[in-house]
């Protein structure tokens, strides 16, 4: 049985479908389109209750969380050194470097792309834009001089670079202070594979051909994880 991802554009799950690309293990991609309401289908609640992306099919049963979804990944392709081996100092770091990009930086971006109901006044959105600007000086910070978030090339780059394609929203554009080391580690991480075709074919899906739109469907932490 061939793994199978549910996946939609642009979401945190987009670090899942890099993922299977990198580990070349057999897969195949259903995108869940959470603006039209996919994921609380039943068909869709059927296979993740809680109607959040991503959902991993494996034949041993169903994955959800993108950080538990990589650390499967990883350990599927051993010879891939998708993630340091398990049981390792490394490997520890690697899921404290995961959960920092999963529970704090994607948690920035939500109160500024898609505030909650009464949150969206000038004064909550400016803290929380200033939030997120204080979030990724840290991690351009902790970026400086390294090529990778750890010592080498691993899933942990996969997952920053989706947060960092986030930056496109709309809502942050005018609002985001210079960030030269993630500007540098984006550049170097989208000019391999085709990891900038998979990232425009994805915007095209939420924006259209001309690149214009509402918000991505994809940033919202309540429709993923």
């Amino acid at each position: 049985m061939m793994l199978r991802l549910y996946h939609s554009p642009m979401a945190c799950s987009l670090a899942a479908r890099l993922a299977l690309a990198a580990s070349e293990l057999d897969h195949e991609i259903r995108f869940v389109r959470i603006a039209a309401g996919e994921n609380r289908s039943d068909e869709y609640l059927a296979i993740n209750p809680m109607g959040q992306v991503p959902a991993l099919v494996t034949p041993d049963g169903t994955l959800t969380e993108v950080i538990a979804i990589l650390g499967y990944i990883a350990d599927m392709a051993p010879e891939k050194r998708l993630l340091p081996e398990a049981g390792t100092y490394e490997r520890a770091l690697a899921c404290s470097r995961l959960s920092y990009l999963s529970a704090t930086v994607h948690a920035a971006y939500r109160p500024v792309v898609r505030p909650r109901p009464g949150c969206d006044n000038d004064a909550a959105l400016e803290a929380a834009r200033d939030h997120l600007n204080a979030t990724l000086t840290h991690l351009d910070r902790m970026m400086a001089g390294r090529p990778f978030v750890l010592d080498d090339f691993s899933l942990c780059d996969l997952l920053l670079l989706v947060l960092l394609g986030w930056r496109r929203a709309p809502a942050l554009h005018g609002h985001l202070i210079e960030l030269p080391e993630l500007d540098r580690f984006q550049s170097r991480m989208l000019a391999e594979g085709n990891r900038a075709e998979v990232i425009s074919e994805e915007m095209a899906m939420l924006f259209g051909a001309s690149g214009a739109g509402t918000e991505p469907e994809g940033i919202s932490p309540g429709g993923e994880k």
